[in-house]
């Protein structure tokens, strides 16, 4: 890691790139199977099961981003610090990280029982979505502990960086995550069914076994006394400011986001439940897909502020090229399979004929706007690894607003086809392209101060 460390060709060059990548690709797509086969099982049960449990995913995806805009604000200032070599600083960082997102996991929690049943009716219209949704967020709840202190462990691999360890534990819970889904969906085994509950049960016991291995890797594998990891270093709350300066945004912006991916299937909801179901199978088959994108993105998120420690700015501009240059290969090799093998795609997840004669248009339009998708990733995650989140918080809420709008009239054209409200995705892709790479070539995003 000592070459990667001093040599900023190295550090951007395409294999070194890659070497960080792959291990988070490796983790994304596992999840993201489990996601996959989560919608497959559910698809089993029906589409309200299926659209139910997919817009429960959402709107827990939307409490916790909370949590998640903190560690990405802690990866963001101890990837620096590791590029500066100032390594007792990142055991901190970790430290009041655990701290706070115990504390959110409780509050997240304390909403999914009390607060959430006061409100669902008023945005869901059907009865029996909205008890799915309820069934799969209260068996999910205990769960979420487990998850945030998981997502702590990936923002110190992914910072530090030594993603070899994050490419070998995912892979490992979602296997697990997948066995338990089958027999806590369905049954079996002596294992009574438990439906939609029992996916949620099935991510809950595999994130606790995540927790478990990272653990113990951290403590007895990986040289910890480097970092003072589990030396406790008290609780600074000038370090909490420091974080929550760069982090207070992005936590901002991902809520923004997943908010505006929750109105959306909101509106799709509007549609009919046939729509929605087909929606959610996209969006199932596109979280397997990207993921080589995010994994893209939190390498140069991670290599962005360790060149910028060791005060090789001017790098990044290779670093972003060849980033790039990876993903538009990906997207272009992508674009064959769903022109080819769209219904071979599609089916697995339902048998209903009207289900899959309106998802396959709206899946083509959706992947032709992956190019610019990436894109967009590599070139954002520069800007919020330099920790100009704020800088990202504006062109996030512009674009969403924008995004919205166009969606919701799309959505209220006569007897509109499902693939029609998707193109509002190419509004949203486009004008978030226009507005990123402007602010890299020009502004001040490398003279700031961590």
């Amino acid at each position: 890691m000592s070459l990667t460390l001093n040599n900023p060709n190295h550090s951007n060059s395409f294999g070194n790139i890659l070497r960080i990548a792959i291990p988070l690709m490796i983790s994304g797509l596992s999840m993201s199977i489990v996601n996959l086969t989560d919608t497959m099982f559910l698809s089993q049960l029906g589409a309200t099961e299926l659209g139910g449990a997919g817009n429960a995913l959402l709107l827990l995806t939307v409490l916790l981003v909370i949590g998640m805009g903190f560690s990405t604000g802690a990866q963001i200032i101890l990837a620096r610090r590791n590029g500066e070599r100032n390594y007792f600083a990142i055991g901190s960082i970790i430290q009041h990280s655990w701290i706070f997102m115990l504390i959110w996991s409780v509050i997240v929690i304390l909403f999914l029982f009390f607060v959430l049943p006061l409100f669902s009716h008023f945005i869901m219209d059907s009865t029996a979505i909205r008890n799915v949704i309820h069934e799969y967020l209260n068996a999910r709840s205990w769960g979420i502990i487990f998850n945030s202190l998981n997502i702590v462990f990936v923002a110190f691999f992914v910072g530090v960086p030594k993603t070899k360890i994050i490419g070998f534990i995912t892979p490992l819970i979602a296997l697990v995550n997948i066995g338990l889904d089958y027999l806590l969906i369905f049954g079996g085994f002596g294992i009574p069914t438990y439906g939609v509950a029992g996916a949620a049960y099935a991510s809950n016991i595999s994130e606790m076994l995540g927790t478990l291995i990272f653990f113990l890797f951290a403590f007895f594998v990986f040289k910890h006394s480097k970092y003072k990891l589990f030396v406790w270093q008290g609780v600074n709350w000038k370090r909490y400011r420091i974080i929550l300066k760069i982090s207070s945004p992005v936590m901002i912006q991902n809520f923004i986001a997943l908010a505006a991916w929750f109105v959306f299937f909101t509106l799709i909801e509007h549609l009919g439940e046939k729509e929605l179901a087909a929606s959610h199978i996209i969006r199932s088959i596109y979280m397997v897909l990207i993921i080589p994108v995010f994994g893209l993105g939190d390498t140069i998120n991670s290599l962005t502020g360790n060149l910028l420690g060791q005060g090789h700015s001017n790098s990044i501009f290779r670093l972003l090229k060849n980033t790039n240059i990876i993903g538009f290969l990906y997207c272009l090799a992508l674009q064959p399979l769903f022109y080819i093998f769209g219904e071979q795609i599609f089916a697995p997840f339902t048998s209903d004929l009207q289900i899959i004669e309106m998802g396959l248009p709206t899946m083509k339009v959706v992947f032709s706007a992956l190019f610019i998708f990436t894109s967009i990733i590599v070139g954002f995650r520069v800007i919020s690894g330099a920790g100009k989140t704020m800088v990202g918080l504006a062109i996030e809420s512009f674009t969403v607003v924008i995004y919205l709008l166009s969606a919701w009239y799309l959505a209220q054209l006569p007897e509109v086809e499902l693939y029609v409200v998707w193109l509002s995705e190419f509004i949203y892709f486009g004008l978030f392209l226009l507005m990123v790479y402007p602010y890299l070539w020009w502004g001040n995003w490398k003279e700031l101060k961590l």
